[in-house]
């Protein structure tokens, strides 16, 4: 007689025969997008369950609260922009820097188009929504300290123009980072966003860094 065996205990909400890893980066893919349409205040579990194709139970299965959905996003985030850096940071001086980061970013956004709204809504929120994310902030102060420290560099090395003020550098940089952001993320038709990253990356690469102060702006 053969032993009786036991029945096999599956975690609550999974489907019978699911793909976990699967169904786990397509509920995070549709979270993404319902966050960054619109925002994670008003973002619901319903709402991302439906986008992604799952029940509810389901969705509990692999996220217990809205909050983990949302920061397992941002750790995500964080470790895009995080690779984005360390390929920058690997080019010997700021403006190879600066435009290897630019290519960085734009590669990434075209192999992953949703990418940029998500992080754009996700600035947005940290800044002005109720509540504040440690993880949100991780990934907005790596790209602002990328900046500051590329601006830094440059003035170290005698890169900049006479007069130039590295901070006021790495604040334009830093609102030029984030015009194109939402520029690529909610404006651009296919394809515009590279050809005005490819502008871009022209502009530093004629001499960004290093072009004459003529007159204040406020003259």
């Amino acid at each position: 007689m053969e032993p009786a065996t036991s029945p096999v205990v599956r975690g609550r909400g999974r489907p019978v025969g699911a793909d976990s890893e699967q169904t786990r980066r397509t509920i995070l893919r549709a979270a993404r997008d319902v966050i960054a349409e619109c925002g994670y205040a008003a973002a619901t579990f319903a709402q991302i369950a439906t986008r992604a194709g799952v029940s509810r139970p389901t969705l509990h299965y692999y996220f217990g609260t809205r909050e983990q959905v949302y920061e397992t996003l941002l750790d995500q985030l964080h470790g895009q922009i995080a690779a984005c850096v360390a390929e920058a940071r690997a080019r010997p001086h700021p403006r190879a820097q600066l435009i290897a980061f630019t290519t960085a970013v734009q590669r990434w956004c075209a192999e992953d188009p949703a990418a940029m709204r998500f992080l754009v809504a996700a600035r947005v929120e940290q800044r002005r929504g109720a509540r504040r994310s440690a993880a949100a902030e991780r990934v907005l102060c790596a790209i602002g300290d990328f900046y500051d420290g590329l601006a830094e560099a440059a003035q170290r090395r005698g890169e900049l123009a006479p007069g130039a003020d590295s901070r006021g550098l790495a604040d334009m940089l830093v609102s030029l980072f984030w015009g194109m952001g939402f520029h690529a993320g909610f404006v651009a038709e296919d394809g515009t966003a590279s050809i005005v990253a490819r502008q871009l990356l022209q502009v530093f690469d004629d001499g960004l860094l290093t072009l004459p102060i003529g007159a204040p702006v406020d003259a």
